[in-house]
Protein backbone atom coordinates (compact mmCIF):
# COMPACT_ATOMS: atom_id res chain seq x y z
CA UNK A 1 0.00 0.00 0.00
CA UNK A 2 1.37 3.39 -0.89
CA UNK A 3 2.05 5.72 1.98
CA UNK A 4 -0.83 8.05 2.80
CA UNK A 5 -0.73 10.29 5.85
CA UNK A 6 -3.96 10.10 7.79
CA UNK A 7 -5.33 13.32 9.23
CA UNK A 8 -8.74 12.41 10.54
CA UNK A 9 -12.41 12.44 9.90
CA UNK A 10 -13.34 15.88 11.06
CA UNK A 11 -11.33 17.95 8.59
CA UNK A 12 -10.69 21.52 9.60
CA UNK A 13 -9.86 24.30 7.19
CA UNK A 14 -9.21 27.84 8.31
CA UNK A 15 -9.77 30.79 6.09
CA UNK A 16 -10.35 34.48 6.59
CA UNK A 17 -14.12 34.67 6.51
CA UNK A 18 -16.47 37.01 8.27
CA UNK A 19 -19.49 35.93 10.25
CA UNK A 20 -22.46 38.04 11.24
CA UNK A 21 -24.70 35.17 12.31
CA UNK A 22 -23.58 31.83 13.73
CA UNK A 23 -26.64 30.12 12.33
CA UNK A 24 -26.42 31.73 8.94
CA UNK A 25 -28.44 34.58 7.55
CA UNK A 26 -30.24 35.45 4.36
CA UNK A 27 -29.17 39.10 4.51
CA UNK A 28 -26.39 40.37 2.26
CA UNK A 29 -23.18 42.16 3.11
CA UNK A 30 -22.32 45.70 2.05
CA UNK A 31 -20.91 45.39 -1.48
CA UNK A 32 -19.20 48.74 -1.19
CA UNK A 33 -16.54 47.65 1.30
CA UNK A 34 -15.11 44.16 1.05
CA UNK A 35 -12.88 42.94 3.83
CA UNK A 36 -11.33 39.70 4.95
CA UNK A 37 -12.32 37.13 7.55
CA UNK A 38 -11.33 33.55 8.52
CA UNK A 39 -12.77 30.03 7.93
CA UNK A 40 -11.61 26.63 9.19
CA UNK A 41 -12.98 23.29 8.01
CA UNK A 42 -13.84 20.27 10.15
CA UNK A 43 -15.21 16.91 9.00
CA UNK A 44 -16.67 13.68 10.29
CA UNK A 45 -18.25 10.57 8.80
CA UNK A 46 -20.92 7.90 9.13
CA UNK A 47 -19.16 4.54 9.49
CA UNK A 48 -19.23 1.12 7.87
CA UNK A 49 -18.34 -1.95 9.91
CA UNK A 50 -15.00 -3.57 9.08
CA UNK A 51 -13.74 -0.55 7.12
CA UNK A 52 -10.70 0.61 9.09
CA UNK A 53 -9.57 3.28 6.64
CA UNK A 54 -10.89 5.22 3.67
CA UNK A 55 -8.06 7.43 2.51
CA UNK A 56 -8.98 9.99 -0.12
CA UNK A 57 -6.91 12.75 -1.68
CA UNK A 58 -8.78 16.01 -1.12
CA UNK A 59 -7.56 18.09 -4.04
CA UNK A 60 -9.60 21.19 -3.30
CA UNK A 61 -12.28 22.81 -1.14
CA UNK A 62 -14.06 26.01 -2.16
CA UNK A 63 -16.98 28.07 -0.92
CA UNK A 64 -19.22 29.99 -3.32
CA UNK A 65 -20.58 33.52 -2.90
CA UNK A 66 -22.93 33.35 -5.88
CA UNK A 67 -20.37 34.40 -8.48
CA UNK A 68 -16.97 33.08 -7.39
CA UNK A 69 -15.59 29.82 -5.99
CA UNK A 70 -13.20 30.88 -3.22
CA UNK A 71 -10.56 28.24 -2.26
CA UNK A 72 -10.06 27.42 1.43
CA UNK A 73 -7.52 24.61 1.09
CA UNK A 74 -3.95 25.61 0.23
CA UNK A 75 -2.55 22.26 -0.91
CA UNK A 76 -4.05 18.85 -1.70
CA UNK A 77 -4.12 16.62 1.37
CA UNK A 78 -4.83 12.95 2.01
CA UNK A 79 -7.59 12.47 4.60
CA UNK A 80 -8.53 9.18 6.23
CA UNK A 81 -12.28 9.56 6.55
CA UNK A 82 -12.57 6.42 8.68
CA UNK A 83 -10.08 7.49 11.35
CA UNK A 84 -12.40 9.43 13.65
CA UNK A 85 -16.08 9.54 14.45
CA UNK A 86 -17.33 12.44 16.52
CA UNK A 87 -13.88 14.07 16.70
CA UNK A 88 -12.40 17.06 14.85
CA UNK A 89 -9.10 17.63 13.07
CA UNK A 90 -7.53 20.89 11.88
CA UNK A 91 -6.06 21.15 8.38
CA UNK A 92 -5.48 24.65 7.08
CA UNK A 93 -5.98 28.44 7.36
CA UNK A 94 -6.52 30.80 4.44
CA UNK A 95 -7.78 34.33 3.79
CA UNK A 96 -10.97 34.80 1.78
CA UNK A 97 -13.11 37.83 1.01
CA UNK A 98 -16.23 38.63 2.99
CA UNK A 99 -19.66 38.15 1.47
CA UNK A 100 -22.68 35.88 1.46
CA UNK A 101 -21.81 32.24 0.81
CA UNK A 102 -24.42 29.69 -0.23
CA UNK A 103 -22.52 26.47 -0.99
CA UNK A 104 -19.27 24.54 -0.72
CA UNK A 105 -17.53 22.26 -3.23
CA UNK A 106 -15.00 19.53 -2.52
CA UNK A 107 -12.94 17.75 -5.18
CA UNK A 108 -11.43 14.35 -4.41
CA UNK A 109 -9.27 11.63 -5.99
CA UNK A 110 -7.53 8.27 -5.42
CA UNK A 111 -9.62 6.49 -2.76
CA UNK A 112 -7.93 3.57 -0.96
CA UNK A 113 -10.13 1.42 1.30
CA UNK A 114 -8.74 -0.74 4.11
CA UNK A 115 -10.50 -3.61 5.92
CA UNK A 116 -9.83 -5.54 9.12
CA UNK A 117 -9.60 -9.27 8.47
CA UNK A 118 -10.25 -11.04 11.79
CA UNK A 119 -10.44 -14.54 10.26
CA UNK A 120 -6.65 -14.88 10.50
CA UNK A 121 -4.78 -15.89 13.66
CA UNK A 122 -3.66 -12.27 14.04
CA UNK A 123 -5.95 -9.59 12.56
CA UNK A 124 -4.58 -8.29 9.26
CA UNK A 125 -5.37 -5.38 6.94
CA UNK A 126 -6.54 -5.84 3.36
CA UNK A 127 -6.85 -2.92 0.94
CA UNK A 128 -8.44 -2.17 -2.41
CA UNK A 129 -8.10 0.84 -4.69
CA UNK A 130 -11.50 2.43 -5.06
CA UNK A 131 -13.12 4.00 -8.11
CA UNK A 132 -14.91 7.35 -7.86
CA UNK A 133 -18.27 7.84 -9.56
CA UNK A 134 -17.60 11.58 -9.43
CA UNK A 135 -14.62 13.67 -8.37
CA UNK A 136 -16.51 16.83 -7.39
CA UNK A 137 -19.36 17.34 -4.91
CA UNK A 138 -21.22 20.63 -4.32
CA UNK A 139 -23.37 21.03 -1.22
CA UNK A 140 -25.88 23.86 -0.79
CA UNK A 141 -25.99 25.37 2.70
CA UNK A 142 -29.37 25.21 4.41
CA UNK A 143 -29.24 29.01 4.70
CA UNK A 144 -26.91 31.49 2.95
CA UNK A 145 -24.16 32.47 5.35
CA UNK A 146 -23.04 36.08 5.77
CA UNK A 147 -19.32 36.53 6.45
CA UNK A 148 -18.25 39.93 7.65
CA UNK A 149 -14.89 41.52 8.21
CA UNK A 150 -12.26 40.04 10.57
CA UNK A 151 -14.25 37.17 12.06
CA UNK A 152 -13.43 33.47 12.24
CA UNK A 153 -15.81 30.67 11.27
CA UNK A 154 -15.49 26.96 10.67
CA UNK A 155 -16.49 24.91 7.65
CA UNK A 156 -17.68 21.54 8.96
CA UNK A 157 -17.37 18.81 6.34
CA UNK A 158 -19.01 15.45 7.01
CA UNK A 159 -18.25 12.47 4.78
CA UNK A 160 -20.96 9.80 4.81
CA UNK A 161 -18.83 6.68 4.59
CA UNK A 162 -21.75 4.26 4.96
CA UNK A 163 -23.63 5.67 1.97
CA UNK A 164 -20.59 6.60 -0.11
CA UNK A 165 -19.12 3.09 -0.36
CA UNK A 166 -21.16 0.77 -2.58
CA UNK A 167 -21.81 -2.77 -1.32
CA UNK A 168 -23.05 -5.93 -3.00
CA UNK A 169 -25.97 -8.13 -1.94
CA UNK A 170 -23.84 -9.71 0.79
CA UNK A 171 -22.79 -6.36 2.25
CA UNK A 172 -19.27 -6.51 0.82
CA UNK A 173 -17.68 -3.26 -0.33
CA UNK A 174 -17.26 -3.31 -4.11
CA UNK A 175 -14.72 -0.48 -4.38
CA UNK A 176 -17.09 1.95 -6.07
CA UNK A 177 -17.14 5.28 -4.18
CA UNK A 178 -19.97 7.77 -4.70
CA UNK A 179 -18.77 10.58 -2.36
CA UNK A 180 -21.52 12.12 -0.24
CA UNK A 181 -20.83 15.10 2.01
CA UNK A 182 -22.68 17.46 4.30
CA UNK A 183 -21.31 20.99 4.78
CA UNK A 184 -21.97 23.67 7.40
CA UNK A 185 -20.48 27.06 8.21
CA UNK A 186 -20.39 27.55 11.99
CA UNK A 187 -19.04 30.07 14.49
CA UNK A 188 -15.49 29.40 15.72
CA UNK A 189 -16.80 28.78 19.24
CA UNK A 190 -19.25 26.08 18.12
CA UNK A 191 -18.40 22.68 19.61
CA UNK A 192 -18.95 21.08 16.18
CA UNK A 193 -15.79 22.76 14.91
CA UNK A 194 -13.56 22.41 17.94
CA UNK A 195 -10.13 20.79 17.59
CA UNK A 196 -9.55 17.29 18.93
CA UNK A 197 -6.23 15.45 19.27
CA UNK A 198 -4.24 17.62 16.85
CA UNK A 199 -0.74 16.19 16.96
CA UNK A 200 2.60 17.63 15.90
CA UNK A 201 6.20 18.26 16.81
CA UNK A 202 7.25 21.18 18.97
CA UNK A 203 9.26 23.85 17.18
CA UNK A 204 10.03 25.74 20.38
CA UNK A 205 8.59 27.13 23.61
CA UNK A 206 7.67 30.83 23.55
CA UNK A 207 7.28 31.11 27.34
CA UNK A 208 5.90 29.07 30.22
CA UNK A 209 2.36 29.07 28.78
CA UNK A 210 2.77 28.98 24.99
CA UNK A 211 4.74 27.19 22.29
CA UNK A 212 4.89 26.72 18.53
CA UNK A 213 4.14 23.32 16.98
CA UNK A 214 4.32 22.00 13.45
CA UNK A 215 1.26 20.05 12.34
CA UNK A 216 1.19 16.91 10.19
CA UNK A 217 1.05 18.97 7.00
CA UNK A 218 4.04 21.18 7.80
CA UNK A 219 2.21 24.33 8.87
CA UNK A 220 3.25 25.92 12.18
CA UNK A 221 0.70 26.86 14.84
CA UNK A 222 1.05 28.82 18.07
CA UNK A 223 -0.59 27.10 21.04
CA UNK A 224 -1.70 29.09 24.09
CA UNK A 225 -2.44 27.49 27.47
CA UNK A 226 -3.94 28.91 30.65
CA UNK A 227 -4.88 27.87 34.17
CA UNK A 228 -7.88 25.92 32.84
CA UNK A 229 -5.88 23.85 30.36
CA UNK A 230 -5.89 20.17 31.36
CA UNK A 231 -2.36 18.72 31.23
CA UNK A 232 -2.04 14.94 31.09
CA UNK A 233 1.37 15.18 32.81
CA UNK A 234 1.76 18.39 34.86
CA UNK A 235 5.33 17.40 35.77
CA UNK A 236 6.43 18.22 32.20
CA UNK A 237 6.55 22.00 31.91
CA UNK A 238 6.04 23.80 28.61
CA UNK A 239 9.33 25.64 29.10
CA UNK A 240 11.07 22.24 29.00
CA UNK A 241 9.69 21.36 25.55
CA UNK A 242 12.36 20.66 22.91
CA UNK A 243 12.32 19.76 19.23
CA UNK A 244 12.09 16.11 20.35
CA UNK A 245 8.75 16.78 22.08
CA UNK A 246 5.62 15.61 20.29
CA UNK A 247 2.22 16.76 21.58
CA UNK A 248 -1.48 16.36 21.00
CA UNK A 249 -3.68 19.42 21.49
CA UNK A 250 -7.43 19.89 21.85
CA UNK A 251 -9.14 23.27 22.00
CA UNK A 252 -10.51 26.14 19.93
CA UNK A 253 -9.02 28.52 17.41
CA UNK A 254 -8.82 32.04 18.77
CA UNK A 255 -11.01 34.30 16.56
CA UNK A 256 -8.57 37.22 16.91
CA UNK A 257 -5.06 35.72 16.98
CA UNK A 258 -5.85 32.43 15.18
CA UNK A 259 -3.71 30.68 17.79
CA UNK A 260 -4.95 27.39 19.22
CA UNK A 261 -6.36 28.05 22.70
CA UNK A 262 -5.69 24.67 24.30
CA UNK A 263 -8.29 23.13 26.57
CA UNK A 264 -6.23 19.91 26.80
CA UNK A 265 -2.52 19.26 26.21
CA UNK A 266 -0.91 15.85 26.08
CA UNK A 267 2.80 15.02 25.72
CA UNK A 268 3.01 11.77 23.77
CA UNK A 269 6.78 11.71 23.34
CA UNK A 270 9.79 13.58 24.65
CA UNK A 271 12.42 11.61 22.78
CA UNK A 272 11.96 11.23 19.06
CA UNK A 273 8.92 9.31 17.76
CA UNK A 274 5.13 9.13 17.84
CA UNK A 275 2.80 6.52 16.37
CA UNK A 276 -0.96 6.95 16.53
CA UNK A 277 -3.37 4.16 15.77
CA UNK A 278 -5.45 1.23 16.88
CA UNK A 279 -4.38 -1.87 18.80
CA UNK A 280 -5.35 -4.94 16.74
CA UNK A 281 -3.72 -7.62 18.92
CA UNK A 282 -2.28 -7.86 22.46
CA UNK A 283 0.02 -10.77 23.34
CA UNK A 284 -0.56 -12.43 25.69
CA UNK A 285 -4.21 -11.28 25.69
CA UNK A 286 -4.37 -11.09 29.50
CA UNK A 287 -1.88 -10.12 32.16
CA UNK A 288 1.21 -8.09 31.28
CA UNK A 289 1.78 -8.20 27.50
CA UNK A 290 5.17 -8.39 25.83
CA UNK A 291 3.96 -7.44 22.33
CA UNK A 292 1.20 -5.33 20.82
CA UNK A 293 0.20 -4.95 17.18
CA UNK A 294 -0.67 -1.36 16.20
CA UNK A 295 -2.54 -0.38 13.05
CA UNK A 296 -0.65 2.83 12.23
CA UNK A 297 -2.74 5.87 11.32
CA UNK A 298 -0.18 8.59 11.95
CA UNK A 299 3.56 8.85 12.52
CA UNK A 300 6.05 11.56 13.40
CA UNK A 301 8.64 11.77 11.97
CA UNK A 302 8.58 9.62 8.82
CA UNK A 303 10.14 6.40 10.10
CA UNK A 304 12.00 4.12 7.70
CA UNK A 305 10.16 0.81 7.34
CA UNK A 306 6.86 2.01 8.88
CA UNK A 307 3.90 3.16 6.83
CA UNK A 308 0.46 4.48 7.62
CA UNK A 309 -2.13 1.84 6.87
CA UNK A 310 0.05 -1.06 7.99
CA UNK A 311 0.35 -3.03 11.23
CA UNK A 312 3.51 -2.59 13.32
CA UNK A 313 4.50 -4.96 16.12
CA UNK A 314 5.79 -3.19 19.23
CA UNK A 315 7.71 -4.75 22.11
CA UNK A 316 6.60 -3.94 25.68
CA UNK A 317 8.29 -4.71 29.01
CA UNK A 318 6.15 -2.93 31.61
CA UNK A 319 8.57 -0.04 32.15
CA UNK A 320 6.52 2.22 29.87
CA UNK A 321 4.58 5.20 31.26
CA UNK A 322 0.84 4.67 30.79
CA UNK A 323 -1.52 7.66 30.61
CA UNK A 324 -5.11 8.42 29.68
CA UNK A 325 -5.11 11.41 27.34
CA UNK A 326 -6.03 14.73 28.94
CA UNK A 327 -6.60 13.23 32.40
CA UNK A 328 -4.02 13.96 35.10
CA UNK A 329 -5.75 12.25 38.04
CA UNK A 330 -3.35 9.72 39.60
CA UNK A 331 -6.17 7.17 39.70
CA UNK A 332 -5.84 6.80 35.91
CA UNK A 333 -2.81 4.55 36.48
CA UNK A 334 -5.20 2.08 38.11
CA UNK A 335 -7.51 2.22 35.09
CA UNK A 336 -4.93 2.05 32.29
CA UNK A 337 -1.63 0.27 32.66
CA UNK A 338 0.40 -2.51 31.06
CA UNK A 339 -2.14 -5.08 32.27
CA UNK A 340 -5.16 -3.17 30.91
CA UNK A 341 -4.52 -3.24 27.17
CA UNK A 342 -7.03 -4.53 24.62
CA UNK A 343 -7.48 -4.88 20.90
CA UNK A 344 -9.73 -2.05 19.71
CA UNK A 345 -8.17 0.69 21.88
CA UNK A 346 -7.04 3.90 20.18
CA UNK A 347 -3.60 4.90 21.47
CA UNK A 348 -0.64 7.19 20.96
CA UNK A 349 2.78 5.57 21.30
CA UNK A 350 5.92 7.59 22.02
CA UNK A 351 9.52 6.68 22.59
CA UNK A 352 13.09 6.51 21.34
CA UNK A 353 13.96 6.13 17.67
CA UNK A 354 17.37 4.75 16.74
CA UNK A 355 18.51 4.17 13.17
CA UNK A 356 21.51 2.00 12.34
CA UNK A 357 22.51 1.22 8.75
CA UNK A 358 19.08 2.35 7.59
CA UNK A 359 17.23 0.07 10.03
CA UNK A 360 14.91 1.83 12.53
CA UNK A 361 14.47 0.50 16.06
CA UNK A 362 11.64 1.76 18.26
CA UNK A 363 11.79 1.63 22.06
CA UNK A 364 8.39 2.39 23.58
CA UNK A 365 8.48 4.80 26.53
CA UNK A 366 4.90 6.13 26.67
CA UNK A 367 1.52 4.58 25.87
CA UNK A 368 -1.35 7.09 25.93
CA UNK A 369 -4.98 5.97 25.66
CA UNK A 370 -6.84 8.30 23.30
CA UNK A 371 -10.49 9.16 22.80
CA UNK A 372 -12.24 7.37 19.97
CA UNK A 373 -15.64 7.42 18.33
CA UNK A 374 -17.82 4.34 17.87
CA UNK A 375 -21.23 4.04 16.23
CA UNK A 376 -24.11 1.61 16.25
CA UNK A 377 -27.68 1.01 17.44
CA UNK A 378 -28.64 1.10 21.11
CA UNK A 379 -29.80 -2.27 22.46
CA UNK A 380 -33.41 -1.87 23.69
CA UNK A 381 -33.84 -2.69 27.36
CA UNK A 382 -30.13 -2.35 28.18
CA UNK A 383 -30.21 1.06 29.89
CA UNK A 384 -29.43 1.20 33.61
CA UNK A 385 -29.85 4.60 35.31
CA UNK A 386 -28.07 4.87 38.65
CA UNK A 387 -28.38 8.61 39.29
CA UNK A 388 -29.05 11.38 36.79
CA UNK A 389 -26.97 10.55 33.72
CA UNK A 390 -24.74 8.10 35.58
CA UNK A 391 -25.31 4.51 34.55
CA UNK A 392 -24.79 2.27 31.54
CA UNK A 393 -26.26 0.88 28.34
CA UNK A 394 -25.24 -1.43 25.50
CA UNK A 395 -24.99 -0.84 21.78
CA UNK A 396 -24.02 -2.94 18.78
CA UNK A 397 -20.76 -1.39 17.60
CA UNK A 398 -20.82 -0.95 13.81
CA UNK A 399 -17.68 1.16 13.63
CA UNK A 400 -14.04 0.37 12.82
CA UNK A 401 -13.11 -1.23 16.13
CA UNK A 402 -16.42 -3.09 16.34
CA UNK A 403 -14.84 -6.27 14.99
CA UNK A 404 -12.19 -6.11 17.72
CA UNK A 405 -14.41 -5.20 20.69
CA UNK A 406 -17.20 -7.16 22.43
CA UNK A 407 -20.62 -7.16 20.75
CA UNK A 408 -22.74 -5.69 22.14
CA UNK A 409 -20.39 -3.19 23.78
CA UNK A 410 -21.18 -1.89 27.27
CA UNK A 411 -21.02 1.91 27.63
CA UNK A 412 -20.60 3.56 31.03
CA UNK A 413 -21.88 7.12 31.47
CA UNK A 414 -21.41 9.73 34.18
CA UNK A 415 -23.07 13.00 35.11
CA UNK A 416 -20.32 14.68 33.07
CA UNK A 417 -21.25 12.76 29.90
CA UNK A 418 -22.59 15.09 27.22
CA UNK A 419 -25.81 13.92 25.54
CA UNK A 420 -26.45 15.29 22.04
CA UNK A 421 -29.93 15.14 20.48
CA UNK A 422 -30.94 13.26 23.63
CA UNK A 423 -32.37 14.65 26.90
CA UNK A 424 -30.08 12.34 28.87
CA UNK A 425 -29.42 8.69 29.67
CA UNK A 426 -33.09 8.06 30.48
CA UNK A 427 -33.97 8.97 26.86
CA UNK A 428 -32.47 5.63 25.80
CA UNK A 429 -35.75 3.83 26.31
CA UNK A 430 -38.47 2.05 24.38
CA UNK A 431 -38.47 -0.97 22.11
CA UNK A 432 -36.86 0.48 18.99
CA UNK A 433 -33.11 0.61 18.38
CA UNK A 434 -31.69 4.15 18.47
CA UNK A 435 -28.65 4.95 16.25
CA UNK A 436 -25.85 6.35 18.41
CA UNK A 437 -22.37 7.81 18.14
CA UNK A 438 -20.35 7.43 21.34
CA UNK A 439 -17.06 9.24 21.95
CA UNK A 440 -14.91 8.18 24.88
CA UNK A 441 -12.24 5.81 26.16
CA UNK A 442 -12.10 2.03 25.84
CA UNK A 443 -10.99 0.58 29.19
CA UNK A 444 -10.88 -2.86 30.76
CA UNK A 445 -13.64 -3.65 33.26
CA UNK A 446 -11.59 -5.34 36.02
CA UNK A 447 -14.61 -7.23 37.37
CA UNK A 448 -15.09 -9.05 34.06
CA UNK A 449 -11.72 -8.48 32.35
CA UNK A 450 -13.54 -7.26 29.24
CA UNK A 451 -13.41 -3.93 27.38
CA UNK A 452 -16.07 -1.30 28.07
CA UNK A 453 -16.41 2.27 26.79
CA UNK A 454 -16.52 5.23 29.18
CA UNK A 455 -18.50 7.89 27.34
CA UNK A 456 -17.53 11.51 27.07
CA UNK A 457 -20.46 12.14 24.71
CA UNK A 458 -23.44 10.16 23.45
CA UNK A 459 -25.15 11.44 20.29
CA UNK A 460 -28.28 10.24 18.54
CA UNK A 461 -27.46 10.29 14.82
CA UNK A 462 -29.67 10.34 11.76
CA UNK A 463 -29.05 9.24 8.19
Amino acid sequence: MRKLKATGVFVALLSMLGLSSCGGSSSTSNPGSQGQASVFTVGTDAPLQGVISCQIMVTGVTINNGTTDVPVLTNPQVVDFAQLSGLHQLLDLNAVPTGTYSSATITVASPVIGFIDTTQNLPAINTINGTLTTSSVTVQFVNPFVLTDAQLVGLRMEFDLRHSLATDGNGNVTGSVNPMFQMQLLGADDSSVSIDDFHGGVVGATNSTSFVMQGPKGRQWTVQTNANTVLDDPTISISSFTTNTIVEVSGQLDPVTHDIDASELEVVSNDSFFLGGLFTSIRPPSGAPTQADLYVRAELPDINGIQDGQIETLNLNGSEVYKIANLNNPITTLLFNNSALAAGQSVGIGGKLATTNGVSTLTVHRVVLRRQGQEGPWVPGSTVVQSGNAGSFQFTDNWTAGLLLPSPLTVLTTNNTRFINLSGLSALAGTQAIPLRVVGFVLIDPSRSTPVMVARSVEQVTD
